[in-house]
């Protein structure tokens, strides 16, 4: 669980409850510094120190908005509701902190381990109290060190991951806060907290903790390269996945990956997260520049610049830029440096207190200085409380909005306001691109060209190519190509270009390439997506959304487009299957039963109405060649799905479809794709420990599209299907989404003779897993069994695929 500070939503959710239910506010005080809360916990902490308070406000509290994610067993507050809770009992006299703080550890005791130390890690964060945090990441270490269990030593990778959120910028700059993040990246893949605080390279992990580290899962290779943008003067690095035989970069973990990249010439380097298609606009232009993989391995690139390029020189302005802040965001502030670092934009942190050094520094400066204030609700309110003249009377100035607040009044030292609300994944924001470009054009003292004049949009280049308007249209293009252009002049020359004929390829004319070679990935690199559908993903991860939401989120997201990886065909018109790995060897089988299977792969999602379609348009069921697919089988009808929205699971289908629909999908794909047997979904929704549900061992309302309100397990009941893959965060050990809910997804196995797969037409009843939309908690659990004839159709039943082959 996060312990940043509260977000904007979060400091808002907190006083709207305030003010419509005060009473439940005490209560959840006291139990901000638990990471979950039990009903013993809560029950016990109203009766200690809120005497004489009703019953019901710990229903009130269950129920309120203050709680992120709730179960049958536990609730957990938003991680910013805690810690804005957090701080209030801190500052309060009454009861005292070290009392509460007691007083949860007590009621903490039967938690295993982990979830121990994680709690009190957060404890020791919100204290600053550095030699306990240093403590509890030296057990953990010792942990790893000792875990034989390669699983468990994954499982306690993810928990270093979680729990070093937990202590944010309080331990980030111990080593032992480092070898952790280093574990769990060399383990798991990417991790945006790499090395926090630090900007300089890792060497090897240790001998002791590298022979620790899991077996590479699924091992990937990263092709780099060095060019020079002229239009910027800047030199980017190319990152991009390689192709077979091609010069690579050998890494332990899929992509994204962590890479630390530094220039020569420059005292430290940056950390970089890198997937398969990422440009790096470096701060420096250097000859040679030294890339390190997260587990120490180095690399060497050289660059060949222009003749009249010079070596070691900034690509930026030389104009000195500061970023003024207030003590509270200094961790903010930070994290924007680095990031504008990455994006050749050097600049120095300052406190607001200090700006007279920096304005009775400006005479000594080579160039003038620049200054950036940070504009939060810190600042907001420290600027309410200042009297006089707010102005600085030395440098310039522009305010920097990270949050959701009214821009301030004039006279605050301010000649422009910038926004960059989503500083926190600024490689993912359309928003921050538009912000560099404002401030390179505040930085360089430029100001947007005049618009046009409209009439001569309309004049026609005499004797031009290509009929009316065509050399009109090149020069649309060419201005089009210059960065320079500014956005309304772009949108007038998108409109005069519809109006003349538009000749851009693939724009006026739809166009198929043909090709025998290996399709690309179904989704598309991130900043190529349009900013709704950045929205509605990021909307999806948070654990905060709920489900009348999410189905919103898939139905809009089929409307405009899904580009989720797994969901929909390729570029050969053929369903696109995300795989995901399940590690061979012994599981826990239903009652407690240990047996074992050999590594297959699952795909991410049930199979969707858009790749169910394929089957149907390419004759499936009675094209030339289908009795291939339905030999041995009951030939059946199509019928139309229950919901038609292409992402939404393929429903109404019954075994002897979903077999034809794999047969069929094999030949197309060279490898062997089947139903799972009930053996194989077992493992993949339960893990290796038995779970009952694919998240772990309790039903968690708002984790799976079910009918909550049938035992009163919940408040929600969809009462239908949503897309796939909606509720992430209710995803299996190895990433696998909709094992629990949505629909009921056929196995080979007969009901009544687990083991016997083979297709035949007798009609002995077939294996169905993992419950529906309308299937209340129980019928949802990893060991739920149930199954109904082959030729049973309903509109909560679909399936899945498996492969034991080889998949290129």
């Amino acid at each position: 669980m996060s312990w940043l500070q509260p977000t904007p939503f979060e400091q808002d959710l907190v006083s709207d409850v305030r003010r419509r239910w005060p009473e439940i506010v005490p209560l959840a005080r006291l139990l901000s510094l638990a990471t979950r809360i039990e009903p013993l916990l809560l029950r016990n902490a109203r009766l200690q120190f809120i005497p004489g308070s009703a019953t019901e406000i710990e229903s009130l509290l269950w129920f309120s908005p203050l709680i992120g994610a709730r179960s049958s067993g536990e609730v957990i507050l938003h991680a910013g509701v805690a810690r804005l809770l957090a701080n209030e009992l801190r500052a309060a006299d009454q009861p005292p902190f070290d009392q509460v703080s007691d007083f949860t550890r007590r009621h903490s005791r039967h938690w295993s381990p982990e979830d121990r130390l994680e709690q009190d890690l957060r404890l020791a964060a919100l204290l600053d109290d550095q030699p306990a945090i240093e403590q509890g990441l030296q057990d953990m270490l010792k942990r790893i060190h000792d875990e034989a269990d390669e699983e468990q030593r994954i499982r306690l990778a993810r928990w270093s991951r979680r729990s070093l959120a937990t202590i944010a910028g309080a331990g980030s700059t111990l080593a032992e806060a480092r070898l952790l993040t280093q574990y769990a990246s060399c383990s798991l893949g990417a991790s945006s907290s790499l090395a926090a605080g630090n900007a300089a390279a890792p060497a090897t992990l240790p001998g002791w903790l590298n022979g620790k580290l899991p077996e590479p899962f699924r091992p990937a290779r990263l092709a780099v390269s060095l060019h020079w943008d002229a239009d910027s003067r800047r030199l980017v690095l190319h990152c991009r996945a390689a192709s077979a035989g091609e010069p690579a970069i050998e890494l332990p973990t899929p992509l994204p990956v962590n890479l630390h990249v530094q220039c020569e010439g420059a005292p430290s380097g940056t950390w970089q997260v890198v997937g398969a298609d990422t440009r790096v606009a470096l701060p420096l232009i250097a000859e040679r520049i030294l890339l390190t993989t997260s587990d120490g391995r180095r690399y060497e690139l050289l660059a060949e610049l222009p003749t009249e390029v010079a070596p070691g020189a900034p690509p930026s302005t030389t104009t000195a830029l500061y970023l003024s802040h207030l003590p509270a965001d200094r961790e903010q502030a930070s994290r924007i440096a680095d990031w504008l670092a990455t994006q050749g934009i050097a600049l120095q942190l300052i406190e607001e207190e200090s700006l007279s050094t920096a304005a009775a520094t400006e005479g000594d400066q080579d160039g003038p200085i620049r200054l950036l204030r940070l504009w939060t609700r810190a600042a907001q309110a420290y600027w309410a409380e200042k009297t006089g003249s707010d102005a600085l009377p030395g440098p310039r100035a522009a305010l920097l909005r990270t949050e959701a607040l009214a821009a301030p009044p004039p006279g605050q030292g301010a000649e422009r306001l910038l926004d960059l609300l989503d500083w926190q994944q600024p490689e993912k924001s359309e928003e921050a691109r538009n912000f560099l470009g404002q401030l390179r054009a505040w930085l360089a003292d430029e100001q947007p060209p005049p618009a046009p004049d409209v009439d001569k949009l309309g004049e026609r280049s005499e004797g031009g190519e290509g009929g009316e308007g065509g050399g009109e249209a090149e020069a649309l293009l060419a201005e089009l190509a210059d960065p320079k252009t500014p956005p309304p002049r772009r949108l007038e020359i998108g409109d005069r270009l519809d109006e003349i004929g538009d000749p851009r390829r693939g724009v006026g004319v739809r166009e198929f390439v043909l090709a025998d070679a290996a399709p690309r990935p179904a989704e598309p690199a991130a900043e190529t997506l349009p900013p709704e559908v950045h929205q509605l993903l990021d909307e999806l991860e948070r654990i905060e959304t709920i489900p009348p939401r999410r189905l919103a989120i898939g139905d809009r997201l089929a409307e405009i487009g899904d580009p989720r990886a797994g969901v929909g065909l390729d570029e050969r018109g053929l369903p696109a299957l995300d795989w995901v790995d399940i590690p061979g060897g012994e599981f826990i089988y239903q009652n407690g039963e240990k047996r074992r299977l050999p590594t297959f792969r699952m795909a991410r999602y049930p199979i969707t109405n858009v790749q169910y379609q394929a089957f149907i348009d390419a004759g499936g069921y009675n094209g030339k060649g289908a009795s291939a697919w339905w030999r041995d089988l009951k030939q059946a009808k199509a019928e139309q799905s229950s919901w038609s929205q292409a992402n939404r699971p393929r429903s109404d289908v019954n075994w002897y479809e979903a077999v034809a629909f794999s047969r069929w999908l094999s030949a197309q794909l060279g490898y062997e794709v089947r139903l799972p047997s009930e053996e194989e979904w077992e493992r993949a929704t339960r893990g290796r420990d038995g779970r009952e549900y694919p998240w772990g061992k309790d039903y968690r309302t708002g984790y799976s599209n079910i009918n909550e309100k049938e035992l009163k397990a919940g408040e929600w009941s969809l009462q239908q299907t949503t897309a796939v893959g909606v509720y992430p965060h209710a995803a299996s050990a190895e990433g696998v989404l909709d094992l629990a809910g949505n629909v009921w997804e056929w196995c080979l196995d007969k009901y009544d003779r687990p083991g016997q797969i083979e297709a035949d037409t007798s009609g002995e009843r077939r294996v169905a897993r993992g419950g529906a939309w309308d299937c209340d908690p129980g019928d949802a659990r990893g060991s739920r069994r149930d199954g109904d004839g082959p030729v049973y159709r309903d509109s909560s039943w679909g399936f899945r695929l498996i492969s034991s082959a080889p998949i290129a």
